[in-house]
């Protein structure tokens, strides 16, 4: 084998690689946008025409999925106020609880180019989000953001604020310096 035929040989070898490689990174990302499913992998609900999947926290400190009926109609940051909305307001099904108290308010939704959410809340009678203990206030956050990203394609993280100021905590805990993705291991296993 000639020189020149080696170095096309091992060209072509470093060719494929790469596409393998590639090929496997664009999977990994599209599993990644995948809707959240509960910790089993069964589907956390059945999607339904102008419905939406909502986490709300429940006494065993894991997120529960509640299917809602929700007008679906709008996109990007008007359906994830919408969203929010409804997380807020609390859950329908008994022994599940809203992840923040009833003052607590959407005060503008922001869906930047890329996909990340800018989120924020705020209450007049809470200059700081009112979360007690480092687990509540992980299902207080995963709420917001497993609901937004599994109902909202587009949107792959969520930087939430408090009060229009972005804290380096949410309340003690949680890092929020960056956007949070979806944290698929809060979620209960489906019964």
């Amino acid at each position: 084998m000639s020189r020149r035929q080696a170095l096309l040989f091992i060209g072509g070898a470093v060719l494929l690689v790469c596409a393998v490689l590639a090929a496997l990174w664009l999977r990994r990302d599209r599993d990644s946008a995948a809707p959240i499913a509960a910790a089993s992998d069964e589907p956390a609900a059945a999607v339904v025409a102008g419905s939406v999947t909502l986490f709300f926290p429940g006494a065993d400190g894991r997120l529960h999925p509640e299917l809602r009926a929700l007008d679906t109609d709008a996109t990007g940051s008007e359906l994830a106020r919408r969203i929010v909305g409804g997380v807020l307001a609390g859950p329908d099904t008994d022994g599940l609880f809203a992840p923040l108290p009833p003052s607590t308010e959407v005060i503008s939704v922001l869906l930047a180019d890329g996909g990340t959410l800018y989120l924020d809340l705020g209450s007049k009678e809470h200059p700081r989000p009112p979360v007690a203990g480092s687990r509540r206030e992980l299902l207080a956050a995963y709420s917001l953001v497993n609901s937004v990203c599994n109902n909202v394609p587009r949107i792959r993280g969520v930087v939430l604020l408090w009060n229009s100021e972005q804290h380096t905590t949410f309340a003690g805990n949680l890092d929020t310096t960056r956007a949070l993705t979806p944290n698929r291991r809060l979620v209960a296993a489906s019964s």
